[in-house]
């Protein structure tokens, strides 16, 4: 009798509910193993391979086993019968990188109990090992399966994919058995792969909740933000003669993730009576062939001597934890700014200017700065709008400590976040991740009371 096997690097109830209902649609047995105590990645590799090879010797000869592990869901179900016929195993390639070929994606593997598979198992424990004992020799999973029918990247059998990265664009409108929704590897300068740094758990964790929702109910996946658009007005102001001041600006082409951050953010304004000016459209009086992160500085020169805290955040910014203040974070400060989860002093997509002759003076340099710049047309054009602010506040000797708060107090990367924090900004994600992602937090700030 075959076995689908589930191997957990972490416990995650939600992946084991999308492995065991695909198993009860086929009458498949199946069989989970947490490895949560394994923390190396080789030793990890140790143990998934000897057990793979373990259950796989305990099935009758030719009979087949279904790896799956903890990053693997499975979206369009298929019986494993079909996808195996005429063939003693089913893995493929990742993604390429450049012109080297990916590396086998093992989140999913279907074998068969042969003597050939039996020995590649004893070889990827081998190398695993070589790994453990410190011994200096290339470790290329790929090249083991090879022989034994690995399939390119992105392969299909039939007419369904067989196991395909998310960071496939537009892999959730694709007939996909698989999808595997961790790290994608990526080539390290020493000509290995490693995990790509800014994977995001909680994201992931969204990502799986989706899938599952379109496995089990026949919802459909990554859907737009249902969010209507609260004015078509160039700009509007909320509460203007408050001492707290959030501004922002978004243009029509960020929309999509844009009007649900103006909808958690205004509602956190209303809850406690802090300003909101929100522009949809690039001011008039500045060049429009300049792109909207460049007038941050320009915007704040417009609203500071209005209130007594000016705060930018990016289109890309929820509060979270709304019974939250940010009052807290200004008292004692002239400047609010957080240290970037990157190599910047600090990330200018919030940034906070108490209403001081300084202040002004200083955003005043920043757009001076910025204005000599020739290229500002998009967000990372000339090295973006960050660079010049950093090195302007630099130059003013006022990235310090005292200036540059945590990122875990505010500007929050969503990777970090928990339900204790305050606000979120959403960095280094495309569409439609960015608006569902945001639109899924949004929707637990409404529950955080």
């Amino acid at each position: 009798m075959p076995l689908c096997l589930s191997f957990f690097q972490r416990k995650d109830e939600a992946v084991l509910r999308n492995h065991a209902h695909y198993c009860r649609l086929f009458g498949y047995p199946h069989q989970w193993i947490e490895a949560d105590r394994i923390r190396h990645p080789a030793l990890r590799d140790s143990a998934k391979y000897s057990q793979i090879l373990r259950h796989l010797r305990a099935l009758p000869e030719n009979d087949w086993l279904l790896f799956l592990d903890g990053d693997s869901v499975v979206f369009h179900p298929v019986a494993v019968e079909v996808l195996l016929q005429g063939r003693d195993s089913l893995v493929v390639e990742g993604p390429p990188s450049g012109d080297r070929p990916g590396p086998a994606m093992t989140n999913m593997m279907v074998l068969r109990n042969t003597a050939a598979n039996r020995a590649m198992l004893l070889g990827l424990m081998d190398d695993a090992g070589y790994v453990i004992a410190l011994v200096n020799r290339a470790v290329d999973e790929a090249a083991r399966l090879r022989p034994a029918g690995l399939l390119g990247c992105n392969a299909m059998v039939g007419d369904i994919y067989v196991n395909v990265s998310w960071r496939i664009p537009q892999w959730f409108l694709a007939r996909i058995f698989v999808v595997n929704l961790g790290p994608l590897p990526i080539l390290a300068p020493e000509g290995g792969w490693r995990e790509a740094l800014l994977h995001d758990q909680n994201l992931q964790d969204m990502l799986v909740a989706q899938v599952n929702n379109a496995l089990i109910h026949g919802q459909p996946v990554l859907q737009p933000a249902a969010y209507p658009a609260l004015s078509e007005e160039r700009v509007s102001s909320y509460n203007a003669g408050a001492d707290i001041a959030f501004v922002t600006l978004y243009t029509h082409h960020v929309g999509s993730y844009a009007r649900v951050s103006e909808h958690n953010v205004k509602r956190y304004c209303d809850r406690h009576g802090y300003a909101y000016h929100v522009y949809r459209a690039i001011p008039e009086a500045v060049d429009t062939g300049i792109g909207g992160s460049w007038v941050r500085s320009w915007l704040l020169q417009q609203h500071i001597a209005h209130h007594k805290w000016v705060i930018w955040i990016d289109a890309d910014v929820l509060f979270l934890n709304q019974s939250r203040r940010i009052d807290a974070l200004l008292d004692g400060r002239e400047l609010l700014l957080a240290k970037d989860v990157g190599g910047w002093s600090f990330n200018s997509g919030v940034m906070g200017f108490l209403n001081t002759r300084g202040n002004a003076e200083l955003l005043a340099r920043i757009w001076q700065r910025i204005g000599e710049v020739d290229d500002k047309s998009a967000v990372y054009s000339s090295q973006g709008d960050q660079y010049y602010t950093n090195e302007v506040l630099s130059g003013a000797g006022l990235v310090n400590e005292h200036g540059i708060v945590d990122n875990l107090s505010i500007n929050t990367p969503p990777h970090l976040a928990s339900d204790e924090t305050l606000l979120v900004h959403f960095i280094n994600l495309d569409e439609p991740y960015r608006s569902a992602y945001m639109a899924s937090m949004d929707a637990l700030s409404q529950r955080l009371r």
